[in-house]
C-alpha cells in the first residue's frame, strides 16, 4: 500500500532536486530521516559533474489530512530561510521549492544539510542547556521579518485532567490564560524551539532546523515551549535551569502568562506522538511526566 511517509522520492522528484542543486548533477542515494509529524524528510546524496558528493534534505508535506496547508508552509519556510541566509544563525540554506507538488507529488522544499545530529543524551547537561539558551537568545536578536505569532493553544478545549491530584493548579493556570497578557517585547522567534530541532556535534551546537513557524512575537513563547519539552523529556530541574540561563544570557525576563500558555499545551495528548519523535535516542520516564510538568507549571504560576 502507498504510504507517503515512507515512500522515497520519485525519479521525477530526484531529477528536480538534482537540477535545483546544480546543472548536470544527479541524486545517487536517498535515506529517510526520522521526525516530523506532518512532513516526510529524506537525505539526498547528490553527485555533481566533477564527481564530488554533496548532501541535501528534501522536505515534503505529506499530511493527507491537511494537504492544502503544504503550499503555504513551503512558502513560509522559504521566506524565513531566505532571510536567515544573510545572518550568522546556523540554519539550512534554501535550494528550491515545489509548493504545488508539481515534481515531488506533495508540496516540497529542498535545503542544504547541516552538520550534526539530535542529541537527547548530552554528556554535560548544564553545558548543553547553556548552549540551548545561548542560541535562543541569539535567534531573538536576529532581525527577520516574519508573520505574527499565533498561539497553538485551544483555550475552549481546556479541562482539568482526570489524572491530576492538583486540580487547583490547572484551574489557576486556566484562569490566568483567561486574562489578557501583560505587554511584552516582540522579536523574531523560532516558534518550535526544542531539542528535536537542534543539532549537535561533539558537544557543540551546530544547527537549528524546522523554521516553518518562524514568527514575530514574544520571545517567551519560545522559552515556554522549550521548557515544556525539557520537563517532559528530562526533569523539572532542566526546565527551571533553562529559564534561569535564558534570562541571564538574554537580559530579558520571561513573561509568565506566555510561559504558562505554552506549558498547559501539554494536556492534549503529548504521549501519542512523543515515542515516534524520540525513537531509540533515549528512554523516557513516562510515569513521571505528569509530575514533572505540574512542578514546572507550579513554578511558572509563582512568577505571575
Amino acid at each position: 500500500m502507498f504510504n507517503p511517509l515512507t515512500t522515497p522520492p520519485t525519479k521525477e522528484a530526484r531529477a528536480w532536486a538534482a537540477a535545483a542543486f546544480a546543472q548536470g548533477a544527479r541524486v545517487t542515494a536517498t535515506k529517510r530521516l526520522t521526525g516530523g509529524a506532518a512532513t516526510t524528510m529524506h537525505l539526498l546524496v547528490i553527485e555533481d559533474v566533477h564527481g564530488a558528493l554533496h548532501h541535501a534534505v528534501l522536505r515534503r508535506w505529506t499530511d493527507e489530512d491537511d494537504v492544502s496547508a503544504g503550499a503555504e508552509c513551503v512558502q513560509r519556510e522559504a521566506h524565513v530561510l531566505t532571510q536567515l541566509a544573510t545572518t550568522e544563525l546556523p540554519a539550512p540554506r534554501l535550494l528550491a521549492i515545489d509548493p504545488a507538488g508539481t515534481y515531488c507529488g506533495h508540496a516540497a522544499l529542498l535545503m542544504t544539510r547541516l552538520p550534526g545530529r539530535i542529541d537527547l543524551q548530552p554528556k554535560k547537561p548544564d553545558e548543553w542547556l547553556r548552549a540551548l539558551a545561548t542560541m535562543l537568545a541569539e535567534i531573538h536578536r536576529t532581525p527577520v521579518q516574519a508573520p505574527p505569532a499565533q498561539s497553538w493553544l485551544e483555550v475552549n478545549g481546556l479541562i482539568v485532567p482526570d489524572w491530576t491530584s492538583r486540580p487547583e493548579l490547572w484551574r489557576d493556570a486556566f484562569a490566568l490564560i483567561g486574562e489578557s497578557p501583560s505587554a511584552d517585547d516582540e522579536c523574531f522567534i523560532h516558534h518550535d524551539y526544542q531539542p528535536f530541532n537542534v543539532l549537535w556535534r561533539r558537544g557543540a551546537l551546530t544547527g537549528v532546523v524546522d523554521w516553518v513557524w518562524g514568527s514575530t512575537g514574544s520571545p517567551s513563547f519560545d522559552v515556554g515551549h522549550c521548557r515544556l519539552n525539557l520537563a517532559i523529556l528530562y526533569s523539572h530541574e532542566h526546565a527551571k535551569r533553562f529559564l534561569e540561563l535564558y534570562e541571564t544570557i538574554s537580559g530579558r525576563t520571561v513573561n509568565a502568562w506566555r510561559d504558562v500558555n505554552e506549558l498547559v499545551q501539554y494536556l492534549p495528548g503529548w504521549r501519542d506522538f512523543l515515542g515516534g519523535q524520540v525513537g531509540t535516542r533515549m528512554v523516557i520516564d513516562f510515569e513521571g511526566i505528569h509530575d514533572r510538568v505540574e512542578r514546572t507549571l507550579a513554578d511558572a504560576l509563582r512568577r505571575v
